[in-house]
């Protein structure tokens, strides 16, 4: 973790923002900038979006998705989007409360060590 976090320190297109109660961490969210053929502006997509446990419901949530909307825009963009795995109907709940919306679907395809 810690290489992590040092490549998100460095990267220009990536935002880092979290939530803190007293000296407690509660909250984390990472946003990347990705320019694309056909989009004019840069996307960010929000790539992590992590709430303690005990505090769902208390707002932090919705607090980190705002400053990386506004870090996303203030860096250009004209579209946020986040993916979330299909049986995460809460996280669904959650970003279509903030007026999210449904546009599409994700595929992805893990690659074998060494393989194709």
């Amino acid at each position: 973790m810690p290489a992590r976090i040092d490549r998100l320190e460095i990267d220009p297109s990536a935002s880092a923002l979290v939530a803190v109660d007293d000296a407690d961490v509660v909250g984390l969210i990472t946003t990347h900038l990705r320019h694309t053929m056909n989009h004019a502006a840069p996307l960010a997509q929000i790539t992590m979006l992590v709430v303690d446990e005990t505090r769902h419901g208390s707002g932090i949530g919705r607090v980190l998705v705002n400053a990386a909307e506004d870090w996303a825009r203030e860096s250009g963009c004209k579209r946020i989007v986040v993916t979330t795995a299909l049986q995460r109907a809460d996280a669904h709940k959650f970003y279509e409360r903030l007026d999210y919306a449904h546009t599409g679907r994700r595929y992805g395809k893990d690659f074998a060590p060494g393989g194709h």
